[in-house]
């Protein structure tokens, strides 16, 4: 890009993404309440709520228990990461027809840098448009789209008008749009952070870019420094694409059972479906891991884990589930219960840094068969959904 480009970004954001793909595949869905996550009697969280729900006070985040009590003829469904993996995908292909430069910033946004090439589409307007079209060709899901000078404000545009919005901000809108808004709508503002601002008297951005930057150092180091600058709209991190970011260090899922239990096949089963889901998630990202750990926490809230590394990396379900297995008999103690359990895998190669289980002359015949009947069955949950078809020993936990 010419250095006398002005920098354009642009920022992606899916509405209500995992309860529209649920009220998009079921019909029955549609214009419900729509709640995706535990069920309103487990000890779990609201993972996304449709629009629909949100008129309730239905939140991410909140639990379950309280979501069922503000709307309790809400539609409660499991997260269904496969198929919410796979449509991210087919949005990624998407923004690349758009833009050289862009960057995934979880399963449901992106930043697209669209300096210099928004020409190419009739300018910044016609460019979000013809993307917000595309996606709904596609995926049949809406999306709100804004376009600022940064990150910071393409993000903060993008929410301004939420379903289907699109904003476009210029350096001369930041003192008009960005000064107002609440301090915890910028990035980086959590609670115990918040409860610190108020204490010294910033309530919004505003406020935030008049502080002092000696004094938020003070109280929050580098952080705040940060801060201050992105409250002025100095913000000149850039949209980095995949091969710039760093790599995950870890792939994990953990369930809280709905009853704290000891019972050794329940348990097992769920290592079983647990271990499924890393890998599947594992070959959606092209890594494989050597290290897995096993997190177990017990009904007294004692917290454990478990490691262990193997010497090729895989990403085979049965082989992550043997690692798991292995690591939970070394803790199961019987009359012991327990509440949670997770597994993840860890020191991550998608580019040879560790040697790969898929090397076929290291491999027996018996293990590229394992591998290959893995990735017929990601096809199968691709097209049906991640329920399609199942681990016949995972099916012993309550999905």
């Amino acid at each position: 890009m010419d250095a006398s480009t002005p920098r354009r970004i642009m920022h992606v954001d899916m509405d209500a993404y995992f309860a529209s793909l649920e009220q998009g595949i079921n019909p029955r869905l549609h214009q419900r309440p729509v709640i995706v996550g535990s069920s309103p009697d487990a000890r779990g969280v609201v993972s996304t709520a449709s629009y629909e729900a949100r008129s309730f006070g239905v939140r991410s985040g909140m639990s379950s228990a309280q979501a069922g009590k503000l709307c309790p003829h809400g539609a409660f469904v499991g997260v269904d990461v496969g198929h919410y993996t796979f449509v991210s995908s087919q949005l990624l292909s998407i923004f690349s027809e758009f833009s050289p430069c862009v960057e995934a910033v979880s399963v449901d946004e992106a930043f697209l840098d669209i300096s210099g090439c928004s020409h190419l589409f009739g300018g910044e307007e016609s460019l979000a448009r013809q993307l917000k079209r595309r996606i709904k060709e596609v995926t049949s899901l809406t999306c709100s789209v804004g376009v600022a000078p940064n990150k910071t404000m393409a993000k903060l545009a993008s929410s301004v008008y939420k379903p289907d919005g699109l904003t476009i901000l210029n350096d001369g809108d930041i003192p008009l749009f960005l000064y107002p808004l609440p301090v915890e709508k910028l990035w980086g503002v959590g609670l115990k952070t918040l409860d610190v601002l108020h204490r010294m008297g910033i309530n919004t951005v505003g406020d935030l870019a008049i502080a002092d930057l000696s004094s938020l150092r003070r109280r929050f180091g580098k952080c705040g420094m940060m801060l201050g600058r992105i409250a002025r709209g100095d913000d000149h991190a850039d949209v980095l694409p995949p091969d710039e970011q760093p790599p995950e260090k870890s792939i994990g899922h953990e369930r809280t059972f709905l009853h704290d239990t000891e019972d050794r096949v329940y348990l097992t089963a769920t290592l079983n479906y647990l271990a499924d889901l890393v890998a599947r998630r594992m070959r959606c990202h092209h890594v494989t891991g050597r290290t897995v750990t096993l997190k177990c926490r017990y009904a007294d809230f004692q917290t454990i884990t478990r490691r262990t590394t193997m010497d090729m990396a895989t990403d085979e379900s049965r082989q992550i589930y043997r690692q798991a297995v292995g690591l939970f008999d070394s803790v199961f103690t019987s009359g012991r219960k327990m509440r949670l359990l997770g597994v993840s895998l860890s020191h991550l190669s998608g580019q040879g840094t560790f040697p790969q289980q898929t090397d076929m002359l290291a491999i027996s015949p018996h293990q590229r068969s394992h591998g290959a009947f893995d990735r017929v069955v990601d096809q199968i949950r691709d097209k049906f959904g991640e329920k399609a078809i199942l681990n016949a020993h995972s099916t012993l936990r309550t999905l």
